[in-house]
């Protein structure tokens, strides 16, 4: 009975992840709420943040029925590297919780002196009943989902100074969310 004891390990192991991220993500909004989030400015090149979070991304789903295309273009950034890399893995994460398989496309370019990074997927796309109040508390089409993801992700990008949208794709397949950052 080998296999059953590592996949107890396997679920307890996920549980905990799934519990930290609960308990971050709650003091997150505690802070937005307070404004008090702090960003913590450094320079850095946004593609290593890119590739990092789709190593752990493409880890945490084990999934081969998800590909990532993405081609890594130097760009500097002055901005709080960690907070950054959480709204990427969100992002990535609700990219494909919505694709059951496909493609997870995801571009950073320098347009105007202003860094735009864009995820891009060939899911279910936004249920348009949800649209008009996406990156608010606790809206949420998934089972496994807390609904504060976007809602802290938003927060985030415009503590930066920043803004961030969505839209569904043209076709209806897939979801693109999209933010902005002066460089």
């Amino acid at each position: 009975i080998p296999e059953s004891r590592e996949e107890a390990i396997k679920a307890i192991t996920r549980n905990a992840e799934r519990l930290e991220t609960l308990t971050r993500d709650i003091l997150d909004v505690t802070r937005i709420e307070g404004h008090r989030l702090d960003v913590n400015k450094e320079k850095f090149d946004i593609s290593e943040v890119v590739a990092s979070a789709i190593e752990d991304t493409r880890r945490r789903v084990d999934d081969s029925n998800i590909k990532f295309e993405y081609s890594p273009r130097k760009i500097l950034v002055e901005a709080d590297r960690m907070r950054i890399s959480q709204v990427l893995s969100n992002l990535l994460s609700n990219a494909v919780k919505f694709t059951k398989q496909g493609t997870v496309y995801i571009s950073a370019e320098n347009k105007d002196g202003q860094l735009i990074v864009s995820v891009k997927d060939t899911g279910s796309g936004i249920d348009p009943e949800i649209m008009s109040r996406l990156f608010t508390k606790f809206t949420t089409k998934s089972q496994t989902g807390t609904g504060l993801g976007l809602f802290i992700s938003k927060s985030i990008i415009e503590a930066h100074g920043g803004r961030i949208w969505a839209e569904s794709n043209k076709g209806g397949k897939g979801a693109t969310f999209t933010f902005r950052l002066p460089l």
